[in-house]
């Protein structure tokens, strides 16, 4: 056989196959998968279902073609909505559409094609729009907390008089910037009407929320290094340290050495301005709680603890949490984690969890104490903030890497708190000059009530002590299954905003909010 006739054959051949693949796909109306024999094995071939040929909005005096289904304020209009094939309405065939997600049901056949309508919802009340700000040293993230009856439809990010920025997302991040440069934010929302709010702000790049505060005309002006290596501002008197958060009156007890801002729950937040219930009181904690059930080992004067043992790091392991932390998952609101759960848990990001909270259970080095290994035995053990406070009253904000309780992303202290809260340490209520030694109160965190601390006392006649605050206005100790009331404390991330002044008209206050 020559070679233009070989050439020829395989031609025809070729020919044949390709009419039959384009004969099946013309017979495929009916049918939603192919098989094409071949000489060996076969092509399966799966043709779509539909095509959406085109979708509009009805917007009441003018319909508009749009390439993409509106995410809110729409409804489906099902009446003009229609799936043809072959100019023959397809029959069962249903479109759906419900969260700005369009779906097709009962949508068999090959070739089918959709026109999609969508109605304009009538909306005459405006959206409400507060925006909130962080910063890094080169950038700025604004969010939008935007509500309407209907949706949000767009949001408008600006800076200074730049160029809007049009999206869906309710946030945005401003990169390139310069620290300590001023800049103006602005946001505007639009609902699918066209209702519109907006809101603007000056941000500082770079501007830390404890950098506020010791900006203020009411900043803290004692000062001590603590565990961070850098200089902690703290609080003393009655000073105007008022903080406003997540519906709650807090004071803050100081700005941390990496400039977040340490606070102490204070009370609902039911008026704008705090009246004598969020000033001393059983409304100025979440409830009364023992510190753990067990008092006759060592172990038990950790927030988190061991098990019995001769070893000391077995017996302050971080294995057990404390009653009143309670369980990763509990929902006992007199306990912090179950009340961080009920009340916190959505502002996470604006809280810190890597500056952490000391529990200091490091024993004395004084020869004449304990060593603080476990057991149910008659030797005492004195840890660090008793032989601190009551010997001579030096306090102090250093705190071991092991015992300093930071959450499980940390990149310092022990890693083991599910959750960024803690309680207020012996020395930082000594700073305030509540004392073993002496009655304050004239001090902010007097409350007349007792309330606990997390900083460990001593291990004594068999039975494990913590220190708490006392309705007498002193510092003293209790032994751990007692009750004594919870005062939540947090930490405000650095990089946050804060507005305000700190007194009880114009609290320091978190930009979110």
């Amino acid at each position: 056989m020559s070679h233009i006739k070989r050439n020829i054959i395989v031609a025809v051949i070729v020919v044949f196959i390709l009419s039959a693949i384009i004969l099946s796909f013309t017979q495929a109306k009916y049918r939603t998968t192919e098989s094409i024999p071949l000489i060996q094995g076969t092509i399966n071939f799966s043709p779509s279902d539909f095509n959406i040929v085109a979708m509009y909005l009805n917007k009441g005096d003018e319909t508009v073609s749009t390439k993409k289904a509106p995410h809110v304020g729409y409804t489906l209009n099902t009446e003009q909505s229609t799936c043809v094939v072959d100019d023959e309405e397809v029959e069962n065939g249903n479109i759906l559409f419900e969260n700005g997600n369009l779906t097709f049901q009962n949508m068999n056949y090959s070739g089918t094609k959709c026109s999609v309508y969508f109605d304009l919802i009538p909306d005459s009340e405006e959206p409400t729009l507060s925006i909130s700000t962080s910063s890094t040293d080169n950038s700025i993230t604004v969010v939008a907390n935007a509500s309407d009856n209907v949706g949000i439809y767009y949001y408008y990010f600006k800076i200074d008089n730049g160029e809007e920025i049009r999206l869906e997302e309710n946030s945005y991040t401003f990169e390139g910037l310069v620290k300590d440069d001023i800049h103006t934010i602005t946001v505007r929302v639009e609902d699918a009407v066209g209702n519109v709010a907006s809101d603007s702000r000056e941000v500082t790049v770079g501007l830390k929320s404890g950098d506020y505060v010791l900006a203020s005309e009411n900043a803290p002006t004692e000062s001590t290094t603590d565990w961070t290596g850098e200089l902690s501002y703290y609080y003393i008197g009655n000073p105007n340290n008022w903080f406003k958060f997540a519906g709650f009156y807090w004071r803050i007890i100081r700005v941390n050495g990496d400039r977040s801002v340490r606070i102490i729950y204070q009370g609902v937040a039911d008026s704008d301005i705090p009246d004598s219930e969020n000033i001393t009181g059983i409304s100025t904690q979440v409830g009364n709680q023992i510190f753990n059930s067990s008092y006759n080992n060592n172990m038990y004067v950790g927030f988190k603890y061991g098990s019995n043992s001769s070893d000391y790091a077995t017996t302050h392991a971080n294995i057990n949490n404390s009653a009143i932390l309670g369980t990763n998952n509990s929902d006992d609101t007199t306990t912090l984690n179950g009340w961080y759960r009920a009340n916190l848990i959505e502002y996470a990001n604006y809280l810190d969890g890597n500056v952490g909270f000391c529990g200091d259970r490091i024993p004395s080095t004084n020869s004449s104490v304990g060593n603080g290994l476990g057991g149910t035995g008659n030797t005492d053990t004195y840890y660090g903030s008793y032989m601190r406070l009551t010997n001579n009253g030096n306090p102090s904000l250093q705190c071991d890497n092991k015992d300093l309780y930071t959450t499980t992303d940390s990149s310092i202290g022990n890693k083991s708190l599910q959750y960024p809260i803690g309680l207020i340490s012996a020395d930082e209520v000594a700073l305030t000059k509540i004392t073993y030694n002496s009655s304050n109160k004239g001090s902010y965190l007097y409350t007349e009530q007792n309330y606990w601390t997390m900083s460990p006392s001593a291990y004594s006649n068999n039975a494990a002590f913590v220190f708490n605050v006392r309705t007498t206005g002193y510092l003293s100790w209790s032994r751990v299954n007692s009750e004594n009331g919870v005062r939540p404390v947090i930490n405000i991330h650095p990089d946050t905003i804060l507005t305000g002044s700190g007194t009880t008209t114009d609290p320091f206050v978190l930009s979110v909010e």
